[in-house]
């Protein structure tokens, strides 16, 4: 059990910085994707508005 846990533990452990680096990316693209969706929606109301379509 002991042998089990520390392969495990010595393969996962130094995956761990890149693990929370590609969740910090995705956080900022979620970010990223919601300031988008938020400008198209205004984009939208405005064409509207002025173009009346």
């Amino acid at each position: 059990m002991d042998i089990e846990f520390s392969i495990i533990a010595g393969l996962v452990l130094p995956l761990y910085p890149l693990l929370f680096a590609i969740y910090q990316k995705i956080g900022r693209y979620d970010e990223i994707v919601e300031e988008f969706k938020k400008l198209r929606d205004e984009h939208q109301n405005y064409r509207e508005k002025y173009h009346g379509t």
